[in-house]
């Protein structure tokens, strides 16, 4: 099975670009074979080449990512490992308890993984567990919020009300006239995250980058052709989300798609004391299709919105400046003053939906798993996939595992150019009735 499309990605991306310049990359060269061969160096890819050699520590297990950790997709997300949130398909929130109350389960699986990582390995990536504020501009946006609480209230999920004087307090501005708190979420710097889960992996996993794959030959054992390499392997994990439709696997089940973000220059001393607010804050959107954003430790504002289409999975140039050009028009309405404030970066992170919001999980084929497709909630959710995939092909059994073998997978979509159509229109009326929410 041949890839007709490889992972392609920029160096517009905020988070990474901020940091310390990458050592060389290590690239798979020449021969080599493997118990087990990952695709994708992501948060499911990561937990699942961690725990696999946590519990086959005698096994040889390689790890793939077509260009740097901390440039693709798990680097270029807000920043947000959420236990509980808005679904961007549903128009309310909690239909049924029980399905709800198992995906805070595995969330929050996911985030105690995280953590116990970061403590042990002493990852500095700017963990914080202060939670986010879901905040409204408008009426529209209220009413949203409180629909929501009353899910909350359903749940038995603890929150907070913030008054707009106290969400000015918070950030600064006078654009939010409603708040709503909730603690269960944890906020980080995602690129120094996946590059320190990286740099920690257990020593029988090995890391190969700019390392894209190029074609698998499914068979026993499986053959994997890339640049300039051939990997021999028993067993294949692709953690590749919407690129694992490339090889066979959910191809007409999956809708790709680009978020967009963008992140200031540092915001100087004369701008942060006619700004005022805290120093740093988390705030996701009343309406699913509104803007994140955040301000982050070295005092810049990161601006997140907008979903595009995109058939051939990768970003294009031309959404990337009108992206960018809708990121300038939030910053505007939301801080006003900071007339002068310009973006530093503006990148997009490409992710995979279903129409049903069902993730893959488990077995595809003869010694061939996967973990992909999380509808927009990779860092919780890929990360407690990851290490359950592995611990499914231990034959490691637990509650958490039949919550996810219990789950749906991912149906059928319409036939192009009918989804193209359909997601286009669909993502056009929700920015429309967003307003300013947007």
């Amino acid at each position: 099975m041949k890839s007709a499309i490889l992972p392609q990605f920029d160096r517009n991306n905020g988070w990474l670009e901020i940091l310390p310049p990458l050592a060389p990359a290590n690239v798979a060269r020449g021969n080599l074979k493997a118990d087990v061969a990952i695709i994708g160096a992501g948060f499911t890819g990561l937990a699942a080449a961690r725990r696999l050699a946590d519990l086959w520590p005698d096994k040889r297990i390689i790890l793939l990512e077509a260009d740097r950790v901390g440039n693709t997709s798990a680097g270029r997300s807000s920043g947000f490992a959420i236990d509980q949130a808005h679904n961007i398909r549903a128009k309310n929130f909690a239909d049924s308890l029980e399905a709800e109350h198992n995906q805070i389960t595995l969330n929050r699986a996911g985030q105690s993984y995280l953590r116990d990582i970061v403590q042990e390995r002493k990852i500095d990536c700017d963990w914080d567990e202060s939670g986010k504020v879901h905040a409204a501009a408008t009426q529209m946006g209220a009413q949203k919020l409180h629909a929501y609480a009353k899910h909350m209230d359903l749940l038995k999920l603890p929150y907070s009300w913030l008054n707009s004087k106290e969400m000015k307090t918070l950030t600064g501005s006078s654009f939010y006239q409603l708040g709503l708190h909730t603690p269960g979420t944890i906020v980080m710097q995602p690129a120094k995250l996946v590059l320190g889960l990286a740099a920690s992996l257990p020593k029988n996993v090995t890391l190969y980058e700019q390392s894209a794959v190029q074609s698998i030959n499914f068979n026993s054992p499986h053959e994997m052709e890339l640049a300039e390499a051939h990997i021999t392997t028993q067993k294949i994990v692709l953690a590749n989300n919407g690129f694992a439709g490339q090889f066979g696997f959910y191809q007409n089940n999956l809708i790709p798609l680009i978020t967009w973000g963008s992140l200031t220059r540092p915001v100087n001393q004369e701008e942060q004391e006619m700004l005022g607010g805290t120093e740093t804050w988390n705030i996701i959107p009343a309406d699913p299709f509104g803007t994140s954003a955040r301000r982050i430790s070295g005092n810049r504002i990161l601006i997140r919105n907008i979903y595009s289409y995109s058939s051939k999975l990768n970003a294009k140039e031309s959404d990337r400046l009108w992206a960018k050009a809708r990121h300038e028009k939030s910053l505007r309405n939301r801080f006003p003053k900071l007339k002068d404030l310009t973006f530093d970066y503006t990148w997009g992170g490409p992710l995979s939906l279903s129409k049903n919001g069902e993730p893959v999980f488990g077995d595809l084929a003869p010694n061939v798993y996967g973990a992909f497709c999380l509808n927009g909630v990779g860092i919780a959710r890929g990360t407690s996939l990851g290490k359950l995939l592995a611990e499914h092909m231990a034959g490691k059994m637990s509650p958490l595992l039949d919550i996810i073998n219990g789950a749906g997978r991912p149906n059928k979509l319409p036939p192009r150019p009918f989804l193209d159509w359909g997601v286009k229109l669909n993502f056009a009326n929700r920015r429309r009735t967003a307003g300013l929410e947007l």
